[in-house]
């Protein structure tokens, strides 16, 4: 009874060896560079794409309408051919 049976040591050597040490440290290692590295990566991704489209908002309807009708001609010449 003089240290109440250990309780606080056993408590301590499973929080901190067992859960903390085997359980928290893998986790941590998944979660940096697994989690945060696909993140990261679909961040470059939109941040790229984003980048490599933004010229064709360019606010002019006459612009916009020749891509449409080229896009129009173009499946309609795609579906002859086919």
């Amino acid at each position: 009874m003089f240290n109440r049976f250990y309780i606080d040591e056993i408590y301590r050597f499973i929080t901190h060896r067992i859960i903390f040490a085997c359980i928290s440290t893998p986790v941590a290692w998944f979660d940096r560079y697994v989690v945060d590295g696909f993140m990261n990566s679909l961040a470059w991704v939109t941040h790229t794409s984003s980048s490599m489209i933004r010229d064709f908002q360019s606010g002019r309807l006459q612009h916009y309408a020749i891509v449409f009708l080229s896009g129009i001609l173009l499946l309609i010449i795609i579906l002859l051919l086919i």
